[in-house]
C-alpha cells in the first residue's frame, strides 16, 4: 500500500521528531558531528548546516531542527517529501555535538 502524504502533513510528522540531546557543555564534539555530516544526503546537510550555529548548552535540539525543516522545506530549498527523513538524520549528527 502506497501513502501520499501531502506537504503540511509530511511536515506535521518533523514536530514529532524523536530526537533526544545530551546534557554537556557546547561543542562538545564538533569535530564528529562535521564528519558525520559529511556523509550525509544534501538536503540533511542542509538542515545540519542551518541549526549547528543555533545550538548552545540549553537548545532544545528538537525544536532547533523542526524550526529549520520547516523553513528550508518552505523556502524549496529541501525536498518536502523527504524532510523528516533529513531532518532525523541531521538530528543524529547533530547530537554528536553534545549542545
Amino acid at each position: 500500500m502506497i501513502v501520499r502524504l501531502t506537504a503540511s502533513a509530511a511536515l506535521a510528522m518533523v514536530l514529532s521528531l524523536p530526537i533526544v540531546i545530551g546534557a554537556g557543555g557546547a561543542r562538545a564534539d564538533e569535530a564528529a558531528a562535521n564528519a558525520c555530516a559529511a556523509q550525509l544526503p544534501k538536503d540533511a546537510q542542509a538542515i545540519f548546516d542551518a541549526t549547528l550555529p543555533q545550538l548552545t548548552a540549553n537548545a532544545d535540539l528538537r525544536s532547533l531542527v523542526t524550526a529549520n525543516t520547516r523553513k528550508l522545506a518552505m523556502a524549496g530549498t529541501i525536498n518536502r517529501g523527504s524532510a523528516r527523513q533529513s531532518a532525523v538524520a541531521a538530528g543524529k549528527c547533530l547530537q554528536l555535538v553534545g549542545g
